[in-house]
């Protein structure tokens, strides 16, 4: 089979791209061709200020380039099946009407919430907002939830108002590629027919293995922002009684206030790295805590640990409830709640002999679902289905 992989990668890199770069391995792998069409939000960089204020006014919404790009890359290499995973901004809607045109059956996996909520997390002041979904999107401008910026929310609401139009939530795509049922849920009310919508998770396309003797550190790994609940995991830290390290791998805005409120505390923030080397810091921690204060889709940041046999603690939201099993594979903290964070770390710390079970528990669930080999035969049978 050949598949026409289409992304837009974000300004700052993150798991969306990950997750493109591993499927494209793994179909290749199995013997696909893939052709990649590929944009990056740096290019707007490039432009120069009419050129830009032209972009924002104009190709951010449809853009004439991504379309004869991709139609003359479908001609030339006359894909069977092409698939988007990001269109904003430089590729634009118009990516839709290319494949569309050249009649060229079309799959979408929806990473985030962006069609529901512009910024795509149901996150706003500190706690989770759903009022885009029930009151509309310009509820987006209105809190300025983009920037902090009336005007930069407005372009966006504008853009994504672009994408979640009927004709191509119900003619264009041919099929919708949710990690969750939880997610699948959510966008079967915005109007994706439940027929196109398929669920594939994420999945971990190198094996790192599991090493059962492990180190006494516990570890953080994401964006150091507000919506991941990282205060709350440091504040937590503070209230345990001998706290072991706790060793934060990520980058991000608030890197110097965390830094602060770390002061004399067992914490060492160990800054951005490969994926090779965050797998092995995963690998020797005792368990690894997701604190997210945000609706997350599939964080990949749990497979990782699972593959490597690590427990975890998460938040008691939505779409985690469908990955973590209580008292197997990890445990559930109410989110943003310090205290209660404070006592499952604790009762971790306390009880090394429930770890190792757990941790040849998570392994086991590794291979059961997330491995390569499992994914692919989710993801062909999305294709030869839409292909019929």
């Amino acid at each position: 089979m050949k598949i026409l992989i289409i992304h837009n990668s974000y300004y700052f890199r993150g798991g969306e791209d990950e997750v493109v770069e591993a499927e494209k391995r793994m179909l290749e792998a199995y013997g696909h061709k893939v052709i990649i069409y590929i944009r990056n939000n740096r290019e707007i960089e490039r432009l120069n200020f009419r050129a830009k204020s032209l972009f924002f006014l104009k190709d951010v919404f449809w853009s004439k380039q991504t379309y004869d790009d991709i139609r003359v890359l479908i001609r030339r290499e006359e894909p069977d099946i092409a698939h988007i995973h990001n269109v904003l901004f430089m590729i634009s809607p118009s990516a839709y009407d290319a494949c569309y045109d050249e009649q060229i059956p079309l799959v979408q996996t929806l990473h985030n919430f962006r069609f529901l909520c512009p910024i795509g997390i149901f996150f706003r002041q500190g706690k989770i907002c759903e009022q885009c979904p029930s009151l509309g999107k310009i509820s987006a401008v209105f809190y300025k939830c983009w920037k902090n910026s009336f005007l930069k929310s407005f372009l966006l609401v504008k853009v994504v108002g672009s994408l979640v139009q009927k004709v191509i939530l119900q003619k264009k795509v041919s099929a919708f590629i949710c990690l969750t049922h939880f997610a699948k849920e959510r966008f079967v009310q915005l109007g994706v027919p439940q027929e196109k919508v398929f669920i594939k998770p994420n999945f971990l396309d190198e094996d790192p293995g599991a090493d059962m003797n492990k180190d006494s550190y516990a570890i953080y790994v994401g964006a150091l922002r507000d919506y991941k609940g990282i205060r709350t995991l440091i504040r937590a830290w503070r209230e345990i009684k001998n706290a072991p390290l706790l060793k934060v791998v990520g980058s991000g805005p608030l890197e110097a206030e965390l830094k602060g409120l770390s002061k004399d505390l067992n914490i060492e923030f160990v800054g951005q790295k490969h994926f090779r080397e965050t797998l092995i810091l995963i690998k020797n921690a005792s368990f690894l805590i997701l604190p997210s204060e945000c609706y997350e889709t599939f964080p990949r940041v749990v497979i990782e640990a699972y593959a490597c046999g690590v427990p975890v603690i998460v938040s008691r939201l939505e779409a985690l409830k469908e990955i973590v099993e209580e008292g197997k594979t990890g445990v559930f903290f109410n989110a943003g709640d310090i205290g209660d964070l404070a006592l499952k770390i604790d009762r971790f710390i306390q009880r090394p002999q429930d770890l190792k079970a757990m941790g040849l528990h998570v392994r086991r669930n590794f291979e059961e679902q997330y491995t390569l080999s499992k994914n692919m035969v989710l993801l062909e049978d999305i294709y030869q289905k839409v292909l019929k």
